[in-house]
């Protein structure tokens, strides 16, 4: 994978098209065997899957959306179901879709974003520090950080950071010496918060960020306390697209990875939805998958960086205020208690006030409510920490934000 991708990046334009038509003809005649959504969708459309050849062929393919995932996404799957994990999340829509992924996807995933490191001097497997919703303590041993056997990382949660508890933190992170440190823009901005407050660094040679949308005073804050270039990668948990920054300054999708498509955006006239086909994940093919993602305009001139990637605009994805616990610790990226809460048409978790939190929930006929209630219970457990406050309530419509979005976290001052 590391040698393709490698042969991918000095590609020309045509090169990378032809790539991709290849992959396409293979991934759709297997859909069309082997997956009982693909299988029966070519049957009633009397389309012949083996007239799909070229990208220009792709558009007559549906488009799929996150109901497809939300209701029935074991009709996808063309691999046994026991070759296969399921991941979930609620991403920027507050629906909770479940995906399948494939030993081969995920280390395709991980190879393509290998490569980004790469631009910037980053080594394959870098000593990291991982800083995001894994819960170093499991156990419940009192511990601050956890090497995972080797992964080569070492493990914070992003939940655990606070004043009192920054020296022994900082201690055990520079006796581990990361290279790298990679986690949420949240929870990177409030380490590094943290060490101004003390007057201090902590130096590394990049600084790896995803799942949200950065502000500038955020990229001041890393660049200050850690020192090292941003590198940012976007991705979905749907994993039908990857863009990411290279070291000239450009933001570009990656065609290797899969098929990127810009559809406009009703009313807007500088915007577009990205649509990704995914080319590395033959066990459940998705095609032309809608990701509720927008990018605005592209710039107008190549990336000097010299490789034929196609460049995006600035992505609007992910943005979430982060919510407080009762003893005070500020919870960034607070919408992971709802990404595992399956079963449900829509799910929203609202901060009340510090400490205090209630989950809205839109069932289905086939909603487990009291099993849902209970998992939404011990997320806040492990992510939050115990003595929160924790409320239900059924609803038959989350109202929307004015940009039309359904945001899985808000915070609120009253109810």
């Amino acid at each position: 994978m590391r040698s393709s991708l490698g042969r991918m990046e000095r590609a020309t334009a045509d090169e990378i098209v032809a790539y991709q038509e290849r992959r396409l003809r293979d991934l759709v005649r297997l859909a069309a065997r082997r997956s009982p959504f693909y299988r029966e969708w070519f049957a009633a459309s009397g389309i012949d899957p083996a007239s799909i050849r070229s990208l220009a062929d792709l558009g007559r393919l549906p488009l799929l959306d996150r109901d497809h995932l939300v209701h029935a996404p074991e009709r996808f799957l063309a691999y046994p179901r026991a070759l296969t994990w399921p991941a979930h999340s609620s991403g920027t829509s507050g629906r909770v879709v479940t995906v399948y992924r494939t030993p081969g996807s995920s280390a395709f995933e991980l190879s393509a974003l290998q490569r980004q490191w790469g631009w910037f001097g980053v080594p394959p497997r870098p000593r990291s520090l991982l800083l995001r919703n894994h819960d170093p303590d499991p156990h419940g041993n009192g511990a601050l950080t956890r090497e995972v056997p080797g992964a080569r990382k070492l493990v914070v949660s992003s939940y655990r950071l606070d004043r009192d508890r920054l020296a022994d933190l900082l201690a055990q992170i520079r006796a581990f010496d990361p290279q790298v440190v990679e986690g949420w823009p949240s929870s990177l901005t409030l380490l590094a918060g943290l060490l101004r407050e003390r007057g201090e660094k902590l130096p590394v040679g990049a600084v790896i960020t995803s799942s949200e949308v950065m502000t500038a005073p955020q990229l001041a804050l890393m660049a200050e306390g850690f020192g090292g270039p941003v590198v940012d990668h976007y991705g979905q948990t749907e994993r039908v697209a990857m863009a990411g920054n290279c070291e000239a300054g450009g933001y570009h999708s990656f065609p290797d990875y899969g098929i990127t498509e810009l559809l406009p955006v009703p009313g807007r006239t500088d915007c577009w939805e990205i649509v990704g086909t995914p080319l590395h994940n033959w066990g459940f093919p998705l095609f032309r998958y809608r990701t509720g993602d927008e990018v605005g305009p592209a710039p107008p001139r190549p990336c000097t960086c010299g490789r034929a990637f196609p460049l995006l605009g600035r992505i609007d994805g992910r943005v979430e205020d982060a919510f407080t616990a009762a003893d005070g610790r500020p919870l960034p990226l607070p919408s992971q208690v709802v990404d595992d809460l399956v079963g449900l048409r829509e799910v929203q978790v609202a901060q009340l006030a510090p400490g205090c939190f209630e989950f809205r929930m839109v069932p289905t006929p086939n909603s487990d409510i009291p099993a849902t209630q209970a998992q939404a219970r011990a997320n806040v457990d492990t992510y939050f920490g115990p003595g929160q406050t924790v409320t239900f309530r059924v609803l038959d419509h989350i109202p929307r934000a004015s940009s039309g979005k359904l945001r899985p976290a808000i915070r609120v001052a009253t109810e």
